[in-house]
């Protein structure tokens, strides 16, 4: 499996932003979300890649929890902006939804990929390892989950 690169990703994000491919969707923050097991959430950023390569449906669905360790909800927000310039540039990445739980600080991220192989690439990335490096030591946990249907299940 070929390996994400990060200086690769970064320049790939600015032509995004630069083709206007980028699209912040203002209009999902504040909902709450409840995940299967009862955990809510709100969603504080959401970002959609428009691109002529991303016709049909995405075919994985990529979700990691983690509690940042050192730091507020409110500066987790901000410095979450950093890893994004990367990641956003990454081969197969369609969209993202950043989502906190006020009350315990735990995050939750829901990523789409092109492919399974795409987030299984982001699994191994460097932003992933950044994000286990700045959170509470055995709180960062992910799952990958092929997908065929239409509508996204948080």
């Amino acid at each position: 499996m070929m390996k994400t690169n990060p200086i690769i990703g970064f320049l790939r994000t600015l032509m995004l932003f630069l083709m206007g491919k980028i699209k912040f969707i203002k209009a999902d923050i504040g909902k709450e979300i409840t995940t299967e097991e009862g955990m809510k959430f709100k969603v504080f950023r959401h970002v959609i890649i428009h691109s002529e390569k991303n016709v049909g449906n995405p075919q994985a669905v990529f979700r990691l929890r983690f509690q940042p360790k050192n730091m507020t909800v409110e500066e987790n927000k901000r410095f979450s902006k950093l890893p994004m310039l990367v990641f956003m540039g990454f081969r197969g990445f369609r969209s993202k939804y950043w989502m906190v739980n006020k009350e315990t600080g735990i995050c939750l991220g829901v990523y789409e990929w092109d492919t399974f192989e795409d987030a299984e690439r982001y699994s191994e990335s460097i932003a992933l390892r950044f994000i286990t490096l700045r959170s509470v030591e055995g709180s960062v946990s992910f799952e990958i989950e092929s997908r065929n249907e239409n509508s996204l299940q948080i």
